[in-house]
């Protein structure tokens, strides 16, 4: 959100903490898929996070642009 628009980062935090109370069990989902592929990039010498880093970092964007609505402007 601090890259996405002009606010600070107290409006940032609340916005997660809203997010995350109106979808538990889907930011409980996400937070599950993050530490799995994370642990399973770490076996091969951390050599898997060469790859796993940008994919959850594509897929988290989308997912914050779908729960976060547009801003205004």
């Amino acid at each position: 959100m601090l890259l996405d628009r002009e606010t600070n980062f107290v409006s940032a935090m609340l916005t997660s903490i809203r997010v995350v109370t109106e979808n538990p069990v889907v930011m409980l989902g996400w937070a599950a898929i993050i530490s799995v592929t994370m642990l399973l990039s770490m076996i091969p010498a951390f050599l898997g996070l060469i790859f796993t880093l940008p994919i959850l970092g594509h897929t988290t964007w989308h997912l914050y642009q779908r729960a976060v609505s547009p801003a205004e402007g």
